[in-house]
């Protein structure tokens, strides 16, 4: 991947932008341009997506970019619904349509393929190089119970770590879609009752995902040593599919076993927890 000093040297941010300024193109002329309240949304939404790159980009941790690249690509997902609108309101003509459909497929494609590259990277981004150089230094360990705790990953709930090793094998507690930094869950909308009204399982998986990676490093294991997970669900039948394709693009070169069962709820309002055996090099 070529040096990016910016975040305007990103494919995705390029994208996002000539998204934004195509569609905005479109909301300022024609029948789309007196739909006030549909304008309304689909501004919001595609401005969105660029704004959340280089917002992610900036803060400068691998992790807290892929939550904020995770927002992008659901703005975008929302953007393309928004579209489907205006084709159903006769704003935009068949041809219209089709180039800033593709233009979205497009983008939400790329945000996707470089949300798996952050997974993936053993890079830390530049907020944490000047701290420590690798995982381990992040991690406290006690030697006689080989348990690791690590900063990388949502605190624990209780008296448990993130991870105990057994002989070669790693036993993760069940790891969660709440952020390490500030224990928010993205994209989900509360009441002032604490009720659920809205939640992100695409979201909520990347996010899972990357915790679970945070704490295979710290333990000095990686993504390709998992053996076996099992996945819970809050909503089976709502969210299996999205999840089940998104396991798929983590999981496709790894092939552990697996398990996914639905229960009632979980801890905090989190959609998808994992509990992961891995094994140690």
């Amino acid at each position: 991947m070529a040096t990016v000093k910016k975040f305007t040297d990103l494919e995705i941010w390029q994208l996002a932008n000539e998204l934004e300024q195509k569609i905005y193109f479109q909301l300022s002329s024609g029948t789309l341009s007196k739909d006030y309240s549909l304008k309304d949304q689909i501004n919001r939404s595609v401005g969105s997506i660029p704004d959340n790159i280089a917002e992610g980009f900036g803060r400068g941790g691998r992790l807290e970019f892929i939550q904020f690249l995770s927002i992008a690509r659901a703005s975008a997902s929302e953007v393309q619904s928004q579209i489907i609108r205006c084709l159903n309101r006769n704003h935009f003509s068949k041809e219209i349509f089709e180039e800033l459909n593709e233009l979205v497929d497009k983008t939400v494609n790329k945000i996707g393929a470089f949300i798996k590259y952050l997974n993936e990277s053993e890079k830390t981004g530049p907020k944490f190089q000047g701290r420590v150089s690798t995982n381990k230094k992040r991690v406290t360990k006690n030697e006689k119970q080989e348990t690791i705790h690590t900063n990388e990953a949502a605190k624990p709930l209780g008296a448990y770590p993130h991870a105990k090793k057994v002989g070669n094998l790693l036993f993760l507690s069940g790891i969660g879609s709440r952020n390490a930094k500030d224990n928010s869950i993205p994209g989900l909308q509360l009441d002032a009752d604490g009720n659920i009204i809205k939640y992100d399982i695409e979201a909520e998986c990347h996010q899972c995902f990357a915790n679970v990676k945070a704490v295979l490093e710290a333990s000095g294991s990686h993504w390709n040593n998992i053996v076996d997970v099992t996945v819970f669900l809050t909503n089976m039948k709502k969210d299996f599919a999205l999840y089940n394709k998104i396991y798929g693009d983590y999981f496709k070169d790894v092939q552990a076993c697996r398990t996914t069962v639905e229960v009632k709820s979980l801890p905090t309002p989190i959609a998808i927890e994992l509990k992961v055996i891995a094994t140690t090099d």
